[in-house]
This record gives C-alpha cells, sequence and structure tokens, in this order.
C-alpha cells in the first residue's frame, strides 16, 4: 500500500530519499533541477524561498511520485506554496494520494494556495488549472542534442548560422569560467546594460553569488563568457543536469561598436557543444513568447533563441489548489489595488 512521506527540507535531509529521487528523476527524458533537494537548498541560501517540504509517496519500498514545495512570501504577510516542474511521476495512485497530502500540508502551513507547474500531463484531484505567478513559460524552444552539430545547424535558421561565423571570424572567444567577485561583477555589470535595454527585472548580486557557487560546487555548469580583444562582450549561465541544459540567464553589451560581433550566438552555440560533451539529450533555452501574443515582452529574446532551433515545446497548464477561498479572494483584490495604486501614483 502507498505510504506517504513528508518531511521539512533541511542540512540532515535522509539520503536515501535524495536516492529515491534521483532514480526517479533518471527515469524521465526532461530532468527539473527544480525538484532536488540540493536546488531547494541552494534557494533557502538566497532566502527566496522561506522554507521548503518533501512529500513523496513510497509504493513497494520505490517513490512511486513526489513533490517538492517552496513557500514563499506573496506579500501582505501571506505565502503560497510553489511547485516548479513538479509533481514527478507517473503513478495514478500515488499521485491521487500525493494530492490529498498537499492540501493537508497546504491548510497545517496556512499558506494562501498551492500552485503545481508540471511537465508532465498529470492532473490532481484536489487541483483545478490556473496559477498565480508562472516560475516556467509555458512556451519554449529546445534543441536535441542527440543530433550532431551538421544536423543541429541545419535546424538553424540561416541568419543564426550566420551570426555565429560572424563571431568566429571576429576571433570571439568563449570560455566556461570560475565563480569569483570580478567575474560575478562583470556578469552582473552585462545583465544591468540588458535589463535597461530589455525592461526586464533582476535578481541580486546575492541571488548569484549563492546560483554559481552552488552550480560549481556541483559541477552542474556555471558562467560563461565571450570576449573579444580581452573585452567581455556577453556572457551567460548554463546549467546542466543529468540529461538536460538549460540557457538560465543571459547578458550582453549595449555597445552597438561591440553588438556587432555577435557574440551571444557564439556563446550558445558554445555552451550546446559543452552540452553535448556532457551527455546531455536536449538543451532548453528556457522560454519563448506565447504566438498568439503579439505583444510579450519575451518578443526579443524570442526572435533570438528561435534563430538556433526551429523546435519548440509547450508545457501542461499550471494547476492550483485553493484551500479557502473566500480568503485568497480577499487577498487578489488587495495585490490588484495594489498594483494600480502603483500604476497611477508611481
Amino acid at each position: 500500500m502507498p505510504i506517504p512521506i513528508i518531511k521539512k527540507i533541511t542540512g540532515d535531509f535522509p539520503k536515501k530519499l535524495v536516492k529515491d529521487i534521483d532514480i526517479l528523476m533518471s527515469s524521465l527524458d526532461y530532468n527539473p533541477i527544480w525538484q532536488t533537494i540540493e536546488w531547494q537548498m541552494m534557494l533557502k541560501k538566497t532566502k527566496y524561498v522561506q522554507e521548503s517540504f518533501f512529500i513523496g509517496i513510497s509504493k513497494d519500498k520505490n517513490l512511486g511520485a513526489y513533490a517538492l514545495l517552496e513557500k514563499r512570501s506573496i506579500g501582505f504577510g501571506k505565502y503560497g506554496f510553489f511547485c516548479i516542474g513538479g509533481p514527478v511521476g507517473e503513478d495514478a495512485k500515488s499521485l491521487e494520494i500525493l494530492s490529498r497530502e498537499i492540501k493537508k500540508l497546504s491548510i497545517k502551513e496556512k499558506v494562501i494556495f498551492t500552485q503545481i507547474e508540471p511537465l508532465a500531463p498529470i492532473i490532481l484531484p484536489e487541483f483545478s488549472a490556473g496559477y498565480y505567478k508562472n516560475f516556467i513559460e509555458k512556451h519554449t524552444a529546445i534543441i536535441d542534442l542527440k543530433q550532431d552539430n551538421e544536423a543541429i545547424l541545419a535546424r538553424m535558421k540561416p541568419k543564426g548560422r550566420y551570426n555565429i561565423r560572424v563571431a568566429e571570424k571576429a576571433e570571439v572567444k568563449v570560455e566556461q569560467v570560475p565563480f569569483s567577485e570580478e567575474n560575478l561583477g562583470i556578469f552582473y555589470n552585462l545583465l544591468r546594460e540588458t535589463l535597461e535595454r530589455d525592461e526586464f527585472a533582476a535578481n541580486s548580486p546575492e541571488y548569484f553569488r549563492v546560483f554559481l557557487q552552488y552550480l560549481e560546487k556541483q559541477e552542474l555548469g556555471g558562467l560563461f563568457i565571450a570576449k573579444r580583444e580581452e573585452k567581455v562582450i556577453a556572457a551567460g549561465i548554463f546549467v546542466f543536469y543529468k540529461e538536460t541544459a538549460l540557457y538560465y540567464y543571459g547578458a550582453s553589451s549595449s555597445d552597438n561598436t561591440q553588438r556587432k560581433y555577435m557574440a551571444s550566438y557564439l556563446l550558445q552555440w558554445e555552451a550546446i557543444q559543452k552540452a553535448q560533451k556532457r551527455g546531455c539529450k536536449v538543451f532548453d533555452f528556457l522560454g519563448i513568447a506565447d504566438p498568439s501574443d503579439s505583444k510579450s515582452v519575451l518578443a526579443g529574446v524570442t526572435d533570438f533563441k528561435l534563430k538556433l532551433t526551429d523546435k519548440t515545446r509547450v508545457w501542461p497548464t499550471s494547476q492550483i489548489l485553493v484551500p479557502k477561498r473566500f480568503v485568497y479572494l480577499i487577498f487578489t483584490i488587495k495585490k490588484t489595488l495594489k498594483i494600480w495604486k502603483s500604476r497611477l501614483f508611481g
């Protein structure tokens, strides 16, 4: 009979469960690093997450399904649970029990809601379609790394291949660099330029410090830079976990005298080849614009990413559990009023 296991994620989390998670994760064709204990420990260190919980269903001494829930502040002194890239598992009975246990924990922890963003077409009985805030863009661009380099290049747009050659002819050099305060500063300064240009928000330098140190310690990728004549003009953070590679963050100079060298394209191409050498089977650009949204803020980065691949993927709809609907309604009204007040009065 399936048995639920519920644990707060701390430094002494049972190694047996870590191994069970690893076994289940290895059976997937896409490995969501967000559903690993080490990732949750990293998030806790950044202070972006108050605490995280593991809910697993043991079946015949194996892990049938599990979910890692992040307890995050949502303002007004309230919290929500977020399950990014999960739950993980396909056993129907285990998922049914998991759904009930998530609801129990949600009530116990007094969260306003619990949101899941599964990467498989699963439906939890206690949940309904909807979301508070998506962390994973539903549309993404990917590359099948099981192909050889010629096949990957052939599936790029002509402009993508051309821009890679432009960077090579300009003698742009790409390398993975170790974490250091100097390298963090170089990346963050480029990121500021990128954010001003594309009007995105940024995480704090401390977040990137913890993130890069975690990737380096776990040997899961890290910071890549592209430079010409010793000047860094583009950079990116890439994650390599099991058979899945992720383009997590990118930054580049806004100086047009540097942008003409197309360093970001060669940066991606080198990272793609690095992912192949590590045994990754899929390269995920982590989000593009919804084709039906002509005004998407992702339009610019989407154009860039789709020059490098013709393959896209759509993830399943997010689902949400709201234990106390009236409280959730009041909360969302307060949030909406706060947004409008900010827009009207600055």
